[in-house]
């Protein structure tokens, strides 16, 4: 099919305009001629930040509530302030009084995509796709990391990156290697040292086949969920979510990848 594409303007514009798009840019991207690959890209790129729009949300929750003394608010905690009263009758009432104060949690996310040769094809455009969606739903403070053999910053935490531009960065990746899972985690961790809650997404389709045993680091993270596709052996790979006091999804069906993206994100 790819070749009769790269051979035909009429079918290259069929290609361009069919409602499946994405599934076969996700089969054909990797064996497409260049200028067709670089129109289909942006097309693709398009259709990701759509989609990713469509799964998420409007942000991330700000902060949670934290109970305090002596401090007037319109948000008092009766059943705290009696009890206050009851233990400390002869205190004035301001220094009874709970109020619950909105504190903002100094939480950081970051992604971390295998991108070893066994990813190339339909699970590197949901690796993409997985990205937009968090970019789009944390806007700041997420960092993406790509791993094979060895591990590279995508983009870092505290770095501002266009959604376009992320995608282009990962789309530019090889597509080769091994899978350094242990080299991912630690270099994701290290991306965070600024948070007090660490967060973690873990995609990948298998084992760790080079680099340290990664379940010391694993478990460093305050969550780290795991998404695993096939033929990656989920008995293994749940390991490292556990480990992470994580969530695990092993998605078999490529159609599956959006809701376990959605779940992935409110579980953190």
């Amino acid at each position: 099919m790819a070749q009769a594409i790269n051979q035909s303007p009429e079918l290259q514009d069929e290609f361009l305009a069919d409602e499946e798009f994405v599934r076969y840019f996700a089969k054909l991207n990797h064996l497409l001629r260049a200028n067709l690959k670089q129109k289909a890209f942006e097309l693709a790129k398009k259709l990701l930040l759509k989609v990713a729009s469509q799964l998420v949300g409007t942000g991330v929750r700000k902060g949670t509530l934290h109970l305090r003394k002596g401090v007037f608010s319109d948000e008092v905690d009766l059943d705290a302030t009696l009890e206050n009263i009851v233990t400390n009758p002869l205190e004035d009432l301001e220094d009874n009084l709970a109020t619950w104060d909105r504190k903002r949690e100094e939480q950081g996310f970051v992604m971390m995509f295998d991108h070893s040769y066994s990813m190339r094809g339909p699970k590197i455009v949901l690796a993409a796709l997985t990205a937009a969606a968090i970019a789009i739903y944390f806007k700041e403070n997420y960092g993406v990391v790509a791993f094979s053999t060895d591990v590279e910053v995508v983009k870092g935490v505290s770095e501002k990156v266009h959604y376009e531009v992320l995608l282009d960065r990962i789309f530019d990746l090889p597509i080769e290697g091994l899978t350094n899972i242990s080299g991912a985690l630690a270099k994701g961790f290290n991306q965070l040292a600024d948070f007090n809650r660490m967060f973690g997404l873990l995609l990948t389709d298998g084992g760790w086949t080079t680099g340290e045993d990664p379940m010391t680091v694993a478990a460093k993270f305050t969550k780290l969920n795991v998404i695993a596709f096939p033929p990656a052996n989920p008995d293994k790979i749940r390991l490292l979510a556990e480990a992470g006091h994580g969530t695990f999804q092993f998605v078999e069906d490529e159609d599956a990848i959006t809701a376990a993206i959605v779940r992935a994100l409110q579980a953190h």
